[in-house]
């Protein structure tokens, strides 16, 4: 196997297999990257058995042959090397030589019986988005799913598609996101499949912009294509929880408040709330919110006060100003509006501005404030 390319475009295209490759691995062969070439198609794949990537890129001067090829050695001095010709060669013996017009890097590749072979069956469930607006509704999730390893199913993002929407939740718990694509159309069964966070985190890295992707809904995976790269994973067992319960439809104490003015208050704010538990308390008054923290174990205390638009009752109510900040910062407009009950039911924080055709809401459960 040999063949010639540039190394801005094999190093683009291993940047791209490199974050499926496991860092560690019972099985050594995972830790490499397969290439395959056929004519002048080189194939790269990396997998970890549970997510799975594939890339194509044109070579010159190629002869066809397989091997496996250490991933973080290739990584690594295709990094270093400077934008020029490489070639690449491989015997019999899968010793694989990489050469440039000043340097000769030599090591050593395996056969690829023992590489894994991913089937992928294409399905009449399927349908396409703008990678944009994909990208988007990731951006949107990820950051509110859970790492707890015993709630399998919250590991990863509900992705639902029927027949005029298509939905994405996440929820570790403590927080929950729900952004709808209601410009979508589908034609066949409504659809559900939980895509791990591995599998989304790499989408996210690959996704070109404003570019159509195909999306197709196995009975237990999910397969994006775009381009010359095709991403397969694994959808997560288990049953994702009746996410609609939780979202409160009393909450008739609102809210609108500039977004950025918020955030910063409640950073500076929170700089003084206890460092386990991160309460801030939200004081909500007619026209002004104040927020305060305190640590009691170290005597720290602070409060700032907001100019808002509100009208209802007072209410205080107390929440963890780290989930509160991550909500505020994946909440792209300029005011937020606060929907509230009372002290011990969830808040739920929407943008004032909203997106055509996109319908997002952002749940935030409250912890008990001190005094109470």
């Amino acid at each position: 196997m040999k063949f010639k390319v540039n190394r801005k475009e094999l190093y683009q295209a291993i940047q791209n297999i490199i974050g499926a490759v496991p860092t560690k691995t019972t099985l050594p062969i995972l830790s490499n990257i397969l290439f395959s070439l056929q004519e002048n198609k080189l194939t790269l794949t990396g997998t970890d058995l549970e997510v799975s990537i594939s890339t194509n890129l044109e070579v010159q001067e190629a002869e066809n042959g397989t091997v496996a090829v250490p991933a973080k050695v290739l990584f690594e001095i295709m990094r270093e090397l400077p934008d020029i010709p490489v070639q690449f060669n491989c015997d019999d013996e899968f010793k694989i030589a990489i050469e440039t017009e000043k340097g000769f890097y030599k090591l050593s590749g395996e056969p690829k019986d023992e590489f894994p072979q991913i089937s992928i069956k294409d399905t009449d469930n399927y349908f396409e988005m703008n990678s944009d607006k994909l990208g988007r509704m990731i951006e949107k999730t990820l950051f509110a799913v859970s790492t707890d390893e015993l709630r399998t199913a919250l590991m990863g993002v509900l992705l639902r598609v029927s027949e005029n929407e298509m939905r994405m939740v996440a929820t570790d718990g403590h927080r929950m996101v729900r952004i709808i694509d209601t410009n979508f159309t589908w034609s066949n069964a409504a659809n559900s499949t939980i895509i791990p966070t591995k599998a989304l985190n790499l989408l996210g890295k690959n996704l070109p912009l404003n570019t159509l992707i195909t999306i197709n809904l196995g009975e237990d995976h999910i397969v994006f294509n775009f381009n010359e790269t095709v991403i397969f994973c694994k959808s997560l067992e288990g049953q994702f929880p009746n996410y609609e319960r939780v979202i409160p439809i009393e909450n008739d104490k609102k809210m609108i408040i500039n977004r950025d003015l918020f955030i910063s208050s409640v950073k500076r704010v929170s700089i003084f709330s206890n460092s386990i538990t991160h309460q801030i308390r939200l004081s909500v008054r007619p026209s002004y919110l104040e927020i305060l923290s305190e640590d009691v174990e170290f005597g720290g205390e602070a409060r700032e006060k907001i100019d808002i638009q509100y009208d209802g009752e007072d209410i205080d109510i107390g929440y963890n100003a780290a989930y509160l900040l991550d909500i505020l910062r994946h909440l792209n407009s300029d005011d937020v509006e606060m929907n509230l009950k009372d002290p011990v039911s969830a808040g739920v924080l929407y943008p004032v501005e909203k997106e055509t055709g996109e319908d997002i809401l952002m749940l935030l459960m409250p912890i008990r404030l001190n005094d109470d």
